[in-house]
């Protein structure tokens, strides 16, 4: 049929309905969601969703955050202690807060992921190159090697004294003055005590960058404690998921005709063998950080008992064997010299006992 102009104009401004058979208000109307909103509205629409989300799905707690709960339960504690005893790590003693962690990591690994395993417990790994150069920098400084060097010639300089010429109150003939180097007057030993205040001044500033040090070995065990505490709860945490995840694969069926459950097995088993080897590499830099810590008390015993002598030959021996020596130079060849060149030659034993041992 063939419309006529008015009759095709009268079609086109004919509303159209939906397929509801309402037309676009009354759609609105019953649909909030075809609702128009203002600025305002869509904000506070978007605020209230982007709270539910939240609310829903709360952010993870990272894991060694000071906030974590030290509360562990009754029986949690019985299994990780007998677990702790099992794997051998027994040798230390764990605090609650570190069991607490320890559960939660073997909760959190993800044994799935090769990037987890190949970087589980770098954190504290990475703890032996800063531990290593800094002991290496301690042990190579020449402060101690300076104090030795300096006492010795100190020592030296002690044995040139001869104190039996000098008890005898006794000129030295014109041979014993040409070739003898000994210090058997009054002038020679003003002289050689010159170069012993020298070498003592050397000593002495060297011997107190020695005992800064001590503040360093100090650092150097809490950082070395530090990284054993923490591949200690590395190892504890990844063994247990170890043993949780090898039972797990044994109760699952071993035969299948289904390839892709054949292939999760397989790759499940290196997963697993992965990560094992990754325990037995932290185990072995465990047990290096406890050797670790002997060769720390070693060098500071060896450090202490050197500055110990040096404090006390300089500060003690050193000053009462020149009185004694110059006193014996004072006497008159009447007075009784036996007691002070008994006293001198014990002190004079002492001291050259006391550099003698510090070479």
């Amino acid at each position: 049929m063939v419309k006529t102009f008015h009759q095709v104009n009268d079609s086109k401004n004919t509303t159209p309905t939906s397929s509801a058979g309402l037309n676009p208000t009354e759609a609105n109307a019953v649909d909030p969601a075809f609702t128009p909103k203002t600025f305002h509205q869509q904000q506070s629409s978007s605020a209230t969703s982007t709270a539910t989300s939240k609310d829903n799905h709360p952010a993870p707690k990272a894991l060694f955050q000071p906030t974590v709960e030290n509360h562990v339960d009754d029986n949690s504690r019985q299994w990780l202690e007998t677990a702790i005893a099992r794997l051998e790590l027994d040798d230390y003693q764990f605090a609650d807060t570190e069991l607490s962690r320890a559960n939660l990591l073997q909760k959190s690994i993800q044994l799935h992921n090769p990037s987890f395993v190949t970087e589980y417990g770098a954190e504290a790994s990475q703890q032996s190159e800063s531990i290593l150069n800094q002991l290496n920098t301690l042990t190579r400084s020449d402060y101690a090697d300076g104090v030795r060097k300096y006492l010795a010639l100190i020592l030296e300089a002690t044995q040139k004294v001869d104190i039996d010429a000098i008890s005898q109150s006794q000129s030295p003939s014109f041979f014993n003055r040409l070739f003898n180097n000994s210090v058997n007057s009054k002038p020679k030993f003003i002289e050689l005590e010159r170069d012993i205040k020298t070498n003592v001044s050397l000593c002495q500033d060297r011997l107190n960058h020695l005992k800064k040090s001590q503040q360093i070995f100090g650092e150097l065990f809490q950082k070395n404690e530090q990284q054993f505490r923490s591949l200690t709860i590395y190892l504890l945490a990844g063994q247990l998921r170890l043993e949780q995840e090898q039972q797990d694969l044994l109760q699952q069926p071993t035969e299948s005709k289904n390839l892709f459950a054949q292939q999760a097995q397989l790759d499940k088993k290196d997963n697993l063998a992965r990560f094992e080897r990754r325990l037995y590499t932290l185990k072995i830099l465990r047990h290096t950080v406890l050797l670790r810590m002997g060769q720390l008390r070693l060098e500071q015993k060896n450090t202490l008992m050197l500055i110990d002598h040096a404090n006390e030959t300089i500060n003690l021996v050193i000053p009462a064997w020149r009185q004694q020596v110059l006193a014996l130079f004072s006497l008159s060849p009447n007075d009784n010299v036996s007691e002070l060149y008994e006293k001198l030659a014990t002190t004079q034993q002492t001291l050259q006992k006391n550099l003698l041992s510090l070479k």
